[in-house]
């Protein structure tokens, strides 16, 4: 697999569990074995998206994307294959053995973090020793933030005049392509200027607390009152939280985790025990910002400034959150304009007991944020927020929680909840108008697409696709059916292009084999997650294969009999009564042949019935092949 050893990518494929993975992207429920969820890849109405934990694989039935943790990656960033190898190593921890180009560029970014690491220990240390930082540091200490605190988030202070850093930085060795690349300094003129000047310096650390870059507060009236380091080749800021390195330990503890929209309302929060908060990096939050904190929990409190910005913050952060599937709750705090405020005014204690009792689901949340914008007596103003709130419900997957809210919604609304669901069918309806032409269609899960009726696979496929899906899970299969059957009756069709496959010794699971596959791997990845046979027990996967086998072997000789019985018709046109004779008996034999089979078959059921003191009928396997043996 090109420059990184396969037992690197097998450890990190094994590592990083798919259905959590893409949950961050799509909100999946537990279908039997599988999770199903909306196709990331296309638009649908009806869910298609297939994620099986078992073989770590995806599939979507609707539009034939498929693959592993590394496809799924590649596929919804758009990225290379190395650099999906390195996010997901990054989540476990682990460092990518390189190809000297790609080394090259890792070590190029490890000389940024490495450069930023040496910035934050400048700022840090002018912060707390330096003599022109005596108003920061009163600064700091009038907000409450005590020194503690400092230590943690590694806070520190950007003269007004610069100029320093750049010396300190070239002396640590860093060349000025470096430095210019980092994102700290500004240029003009050909002069080095620094960004950061007479402001209080967050560092900005990745959940593995490598430093990205950097905030800065003003100490004065200077605009903006905050400035964040520009993108960097390590930084982007709409990809990352405030203080994540350091809330991941107690969120993985509580399994929740508290957003915020300031560095000093993290802090704050941080300092007074709520250690699982993270803070936006401004107020617009995004997108990739509620993915990552996905990665941690489901469980997610916003509590974002009261003000309009905040306000839009919210719900900006509350609706991503929403379609990704998370629980999203929003603190009110009334008393206060942010956390950092009510948390000094009022205490531990009051902040704990408003996040049991002051958090408001995201739909009431916005339930009520539309009865203040507008005047729900006024009919044209209630069919306003009818209008907006049915975008909201629509959103909710569970119909028993929809028809809660409609009746919520139409208590506070002052209208009926038959009003609220026929605007809501109308929304519905108009969304999915352009998806579906025709009510009478049906989802085909095994066929991949929508069709008017369902056609039935032949049991041979289906025999040859299980037998292929089993030989994937277990390689020494090939052998008994390379002896009862030969590779030819399985490696056949589609299956065909398969076949070499099987001669090649690094892979050992399905997630694995796809990748080996290639240029297949969406058609391998349906074909593999078409069939539930990892989940059978051992007696069960035997007697399956049996089955499957018998099946191959009944077709083998009902079309020996065909192509024998279509000689035998040109014997006959031509007269030939010794060729019609020898071929009488050969078909009589292949007949008999085909009936000790029948009965063999048989016979094994009933032995198999008789050991298991199982008077039940013969069990029936999904697939449709043990209805069409006999």
């Amino acid at each position: 697999m090109g420059p990184i050893p396969e037992e690197f990518l097998d450890s990190v494929r094994s590592g990083v569990d798919i259905v959590e993975l893409i949950s961050e992207y799509v909100p999946l429920k537990r279908s039997g074995q599988n999770y199903m969820g909306l196709c990331p890849f296309h638009r649908e109405k009806t869910p298609s998206f297939s994620v099986s934990p078992a073989k770590q694989i995806f599939y979507c039935f609707g539009c034939g994307a498929g693959g592993n943790v590394f496809s799924f990656l590649m596929k919804m960033e758009n990225l290379p294959f190395l650099d999906a190898v390195e996010i997901l190593a990054d989540r476990l921890g682990l460092d990518v053995p390189r190809s000297p180009r790609s080394r090259e560029k890792h070590e190029r970014k490890e000389r940024f973090y490495e450069l930023n690491a040496h910035a934050a220990e400048y700022y840090h240390r002018i912060l707390v020793y330096g003599a022109k930082a005596e108003s920061a540091r009163g600064y700091l200490m009038g907000r409450g933030v005590n020194r503690s605190s400092w230590e943690k988030f590694l806070l520190g202070f950007a003269p007004d005049a610069g100029g320093g850093l750049l010396k300190y930085l070239t002396g640590k060795g860093f060349s000025l392509q470096e430095i210019r690349q980092s994102g700290q300094f500004s240029e003009r003129y050909g002069t080095l200027q620094e960004l950061f000047r007479g402001r209080i310096i967050f560092p900005i650390c990745d959940a593995r607390g490598r430093c990205l870059g950097f905030g800065g507060r003003a100490l004065g009236d200077e605009e903006p009152k905050y400035l964040n380091s520009p993108e960097s080749p390590v930084f982007n800021k709409s990809r990352n939280l405030y203080g994540l390195h350091l809330a991941i330990p107690a969120v993985r503890d509580q399994k929740k985790i508290i957003v915020v929209e300031g560095y000093l309302d993290c802090i704050t929060a941080q300092e007074y025990g709520f250690r699982n908060t993270v803070a936006a990096l401004g107020t617009a939050f995004t997108r990739d910002q509620s993915r990552l904190l996905l990665r941690y929990t489901k469980d997610v409190v916003l509590a974002f400034d009261e003000d309009a910005a905040g306000s839009a913050a919210t719900m900006r952060g509350a609706g991503f959150l929403q379609e990704l599937g998370a629980q999203v709750s929003i603190l009110n705090l009334p008393e206060a304009t942010d956390p950092d405020d009510f948390l000094r005014a009022h205490g531990k204690e009051a902040f704990a007991s408003a996040l049991e009792n002051r958090t408001t689901g995201y739909f009431e949340f916005r339930l009520e944020q539309l009865l203040r914008q507008y005047d729900p007596e006024d009919v044209v103003e209630r069919a306003e927020i009818a209008r907006e709130l049915v975008e909201e419900i629509a959103k909710i997957p569970n119909y028993v929680v929809r028809e809660g809210f409609i009746q919520m919604a139409a208590q506070k609304m002052h209208t009926s909840e038959e009003a609220i669901s026929l605007e809501l069918s109308r929304y519905l309806k108009k969304q999915s108008k352009w998806e579906d032409k025709s009510d009478k269609n049906r989802y085909n899960m095994e066929q991949g697409k929508q069709t008017f009726e369902k056609r039935r696979i032949p049991a041979s496929e289906v025999a040859r696709r299980g037998l292929f899906r089993f030989m994937c899970q277990d390689r020494t299969l090939l052998e008994r059916v390379q002896e009862e059957l030969g590779e030819e009756a399985v490696f056949t069709g589609k299956l065909k292009d398969y076949h070499q496959l099987f001669t090649k010794p690094d892979w050992s699971s399905p997630a694995e084999l796809i990748e080996v596959a290639a240029d297949n791997q969406d058609e391998l990845a349906g074909l593999l997650m078409s069939g539930e046979e990892i989940h059978l027990d051992k007696v069960q996967k035997e007697q399956l294969v049996e089955d499957y086998i018998w099946t191959l072997k009944k077709e083998q000789l009902s079309q020996l009999i065909d192509a024998k019985q279509a000689t035998l018709r040109k014997c006959e046109k031509n007269g030939d009564q010794e060729g019609i004779r020898g071929l009488l008996a050969e078909i009589h034999v292949l007949y008999e042949e085909l009936e000790q089979l029948k009965k063999s078959r048989q016979q094994g059921y009933n032995l198999m019935h008789y050991e298991r003191g199982d008077s039940n009928e013969r069990r029936t396997i999904k697939h449709g092949c043990s209805k069409s043996l006999n």
